[in-house]
């Protein structure tokens, strides 16, 4: 796994100009930040968004394959809960996952993305932001592990629903798997990592 350097995403307040600029105060935001391609299924969250409980809004930031034919749904559909944004800068991710309540990080149901761990896992972690995972296999595991979280079966929605719902109205839930995001993002720093690959080569030299 790639881990995470906890220093450059350091848990920071909400940017009040992003949340005034986009029309975000008072929701309760719901943030893909990443590719929009054939493997993240956004297509099947777009399916999902009218569901969604009262209050929530979808921010969708990046780019790729499916990103043209999603923004022309939502334009031809009419979603008032959902913003689809451009790619910003990796300077700027921080200020936009300050905006979002949840990290969403959804992948197509296949076995082939059950070794998969996005990377983005770690990064919202280290904010404190609380992820919605839908991918299955390590990525599960290590979410469950530390509570940071909540997992819904890929493709599945009332199952997304079901999760989503809990990390929107359910506040104890929320605040529990956002003070665990902490320990999460600690144990998959790089240097933790990069400590714990020297001591496995001492060894094997030993």
């Amino acid at each position: 796994t790639n881990g995470v350097l906890m220093e450059n995403f350091p848990a920071r307040p909400q940017d009040a100009e992003l949340v005034e600029r986009l029309g975000l105060a008072g929701k309760f935001v719901v943030g893909y930040l990443g590719t929009h391609g054939m493997a993240h299924k956004l297509d099947f969250i777009l399916d999902c968004v009218e569901e969604a409980p009262a209050n929530t809004h979808f921010l969708f930031i990046g780019g790729g394959a499916k990103k043209p034919e999603l923004e022309e749904r939502v334009l031809r559909e009419g979603y008032s809960n959902v913003t689809m944004l451009p790619s910003v800068s990796k300077t700027e991710i921080g200020r936009y996952i300050s905006i979002t309540d949840v990290a969403l990080v959804p992948l197509r149901r296949s076995d082939t993305f059950k070794t998969v761990i996005p990377s983005k896992i770690f990064e919202t972690a280290a904010m404190g932001t609380p992820i919605l995972l839908g991918v299955q296999g390590e990525s599960e595991a290590i979410i469950k592990k530390y509570g940071a979280g909540l997992c819904f079966i890929p493709e599945d929605r009332e199952d997304f629903l079901r999760q989503l719902g809990r990390l929107a109205t359910d506040e104890e839930v929320y605040a529990s798997c956002r003070n665990n995001c902490t320990p999460l993002a600690a144990a998959y720093d790089r240097r933790v990592l990069a400590g714990r690959m020297l001591e496995v080569l001492r060894e094997v030299k030993a």
